[in-house]
């Protein structure tokens, strides 16, 4: 017999404050008759009750069949929908860490991936990553290049790790394990990102590329690799790198957006034998990380004079370039490239998610992308990103179906993060709020 009903249960489907407020509380809590959606890109299921206990998923099954506690903290989901909490897997959280991280949390993204930073914020990423009101954090810390080589030339330099031969590299990722990191970052990156008059940087040669991803695959971990030039993806894809990071560049590695928009040279024919490429990343199953509006920042901040209309030309190139890619069966992992401009919050990626369903996902494939995809390129595959008994309990619940309408993630109700509810304010947005996501 189902256990009688708690206060919570009881409550009419709205008073979503006191659902939550009740959720927090220590012990089981249960999720009753909502729309599944597990992040494996598998169709929703309807009428689905979820257990979740001692941080984990317990069970999951047709409402009224997996046997509920008396003591679960009971959750009506009618018309609402479950699934993995997000994960934003390319960030650069570096400052206001604490801030930052409970931000992410309350607008549903349950762990971020900070690709890139100082070693000695390995281990403090992942204390205030703990906190039970804070996202999880997943850590590259400094990413590996040449001497010299990019992000060298920015911030203070600790971000990077110059190794100049095979041994070299090979010790830099036996020190990153040892520090705690939980991915390898390395970079393949000429450009000195001066939009203008662009430099060269040092670039690693691709014997020392293949020995640091040799490397992270002896310690169990994935290696993104910071590609943008069609030069070096070549390179990383003989080296067998987890992911790529970064839309590849619509441009020559010796040639800038302002060149090329000038010289009305702005186009796929800057890309020699893309088709190829594409073909051969799909093959290897390396997954993606575009950060196109990341890129589209990077560009209006370094080149404030470019003509709106050229911007978005390079807007709708770089889409017709992911979109490519995703026509070809290319897979894709989530990623902003948040660095915490001014006016860009830390949450959801809104913009980046609006790129993908304009490159042709449907709304489960970003989803997908956003959650097992995501937790993928973070060392995260089998512990976290999808809906299922044993894995970590880090869910959202939302109003609506998001699979056919990614407008329902702004219809926010409840986060679950190693199953503790956190409260969430986002039943009346204000105008200050990110533009809804639509389909």
């Amino acid at each position: 017999m189902p256990a009688q009903a708690t206060p919570a249960e009881a409550a009419p489907a709205g008073s979503a404050r006191a659902e939550v407020a009740a959720a927090a509380a220590a012990g089981p809590l249960a999720l009753i008759g909502a729309r599944l959606i597990s992040g494996t890109g598998a169709a929703p299921v309807p009428d689905t009750d979820v257990l979740v206990a001692q941080g984990r998923i317990l069970r999951i099954g047709p409402t009224g069949s997996i046997g509920i506690p008396a003591d679960a903290r009971r959750i009506p989901c009618a018309g609402l929908t479950v699934l993995p909490g997000f994960i934003d897997s390319h960030t650069h959280v570096e400052q206001e860490i604490p801030a930052a991280l409970a931000a992410f949390l309350r607008d549903g993204v349950t762990s971020i991936g900070n690709t890139g930073c100082g070693p000695q914020l390995i281990e403090v990423l992942h204390l205030a990553g703990r906190d039970p009101a804070a996202a999880h954090a997943f850590v590259a810390g400094p990413a590996i290049t040449a001497p010299g080589g990019y992000p060298a030339i920015r911030g203070d330099g600790s971000a990077a790790r110059g190794v100049a031969s095979e041994a070299e590299a090979a010790a830099a990722v036996d020190e990153l394990v040892g520090r705690g990191s939980d991915f390898i970052k390395m970079t393949q990156e000429s450009f000195d990102f001066d939009y203008r008059t662009p430099g060269h940087l040092p670039v690693l040669a691709p014997a020392l590329i293949a020995a640091v991803a040799r490397r992270a695959r002896e310690h169990g971990l994935p290696v993104r690799s910071h590609v943008h030039h069609v030069d070096q993806l070549d390179v990383a894809l003989a080296a067998g790198v987890s992911s790529v990071e970064h839309l590849l560049f619509p441009l020559p590695p010796d040639t800038g957006y302002v060149e090329l928009h000038r010289s009305g040279r702005l186009g796929l024919d800057a890309l020699p034998e893309f088709d190829r490429r594409i073909d051969r990343m799909v093959a290897a199953g390396i997954r993606l990380v575009p950060t196109l509006g990341g890129e589209l920042v990077n560009i209006r901040l370094s080149l404030p004079e470019l003509p709106e209309a050229a911007v978005r030309g390079i807007e709708e190139l770089l889409v017709t370039v992911l979109a490519k890619y995703v026509a070809a069966g290319g897979r894709v992992a989530l990623g902003s490239d948040w660095v915490g401009l001014p006016g860009i919050p830390a949450g959801l990626p809104r913009e980046e998610l609006g790129h993908l369903l304009a490159a042709g996902l449907t709304p489960l494939q970003v989803i997908e992308a956003g959650t097992q995809g995501a937790a993928a390129v973070c060392g995260q595959a089998g512990q976290r990103g999808v809906l299922a008994p044993g894995l970590a309990a880090d869910l959202i619940l939302v109003e609506g179906d998001p699979s056919t309408d990614l407008g329902a993630l702004d219809a926010l109700r409840l986060v679950v993060k190693d199953g503790r509810a956190v409260t969430v304010d986002h039943f009346a947005r204000g105008a200050a709020e990110p533009a809804p996501l639509s389909s």
